[in-house]
């Protein structure tokens, strides 16, 4: 410590004026120091808000792609699936129904042969009934006919009566099965399967754009989740940094008080040069804003 009569007329600078010039600069460094920190805070209080904003990003990221999955799984993938089953089968309907049709012509095409057959057998039978009647069962050969030859011409009328009941049943069946067939073709024109094939391809159309937008939304959400962890990294590192330098900030503002106290404090032997006492603004806050408190739902998030 410099004495009481430590003036010095050969110099510019007394003791006491060095060490109140020094007082001044650690209030200026201290102010700054002070300064620092609470720019420090406001901006920690900034970056801690982005913090928590990103986090919640990140949630909704996760919610949204784990809604798509869930989405893709439960219901794109099964109703996909499903469609492509109801496109084969209308395919494999497509294809019996021509065959059906084809065989319907087929069938018509032999059923009216038969019909023009059987009409042509008729006629040889009515023919072949009426020249028999007239030669074997006519009155005039019947008188001088013997036993024998009568029973030929009975033999003749049953043969003739059974071909005329086969004829008849031919017939009967051959206008059944006719009508068999034209209702069969009304059932196959009525179903028409093709127009099933048009309703098939809009339906996988439809489909398949779901389950691609559906695979599209879960890579971009996936994506989503990588970038906003990254940023949410990003915003921790940078409040570390800014939780380090404000601790470092305080440190500064702890230091240079304590070396105010010593100087202006401190206990000594002899007679000590009281600066302090002697020049009251080296050392005065001027108005110096005290220090406010880190709010306490901020400092939980530290």
């Amino acid at each position: 410590m410099a004495s009481n009569n430590g003036n010095d007329n050969g110099s510019s600078q007394t003791p006491d004026t060095i060490v109140c010039n020094s007082l001044t600069d650690i209030k200026d460094e201290k102010k700054e120091a002070a300064s620092g920190k609470k720019a420090g805070e406001t901006s920690r209080y900034s970056k801690m808000s982005a913090k928590g904003y990103k986090v919640c990003c990140l949630e909704r990221a996760k919610e949204t792609h784990e809604t798509y999955q869930d989405l893709l799984s439960c219901v794109t993938l099964e109703q996909y699936k499903k469609t492509e089953i109801i496109q084969s089968n209308i395919d494999e309907f497509i294809k019996k129904d021509e065959a059906i049709e084809k065989h319907i012509v087929d069938t018509s095409k032999l059923l009216n042969d038969l019909c023009n057959k059987i009409v042509a057998a008729n006629t040889e039978l009515c023919t072949i009934t009426t020249c028999i009647n007239d030669i074997v069962f006519s009155k005039s050969n019947q008188k001088n006919r013997s036993k024998a030859e009568s029973d030929r011409a009975k033999e003749v009328s049953k043969c003739l009566e059974e071909i005329t009941e086969k004829t008849g049943s031919i017939k009967d069946k051959g206008e059944n099965a006719v009508e068999s067939v034209i209702t069969i073709a009304g059932i196959q024109t009525f179903t028409n399967t093709e127009s099933l094939k048009d309703f098939a391809a809009k339906l996988m159309e439809s489909v398949t754009s779901l389950k691609v937008c559906t695979e599209d939304n879960i890579s971009s959400t996936a994506s989503e989740i990588a970038t906003f962890r990254e940023e949410l990294n990003t915003v921790v590192q940078e409040l570390a940094e800014m939780q380090c330098e404000e601790a470092s900030q305080s440190t500064t503002i702890e230091g240079l008080c304590k070396v105010v106290d010593f100087i202006c404090s401190c206990d000594c032997e002899g007679e000590c040069l009281d600066l302090c006492a002697e020049f009251e603004e080296c050392c005065k806050d001027n108005g110096e804003t005290p220090e406010k408190s880190i709010p306490k739902h901020m400092a939980d998030q530290n």
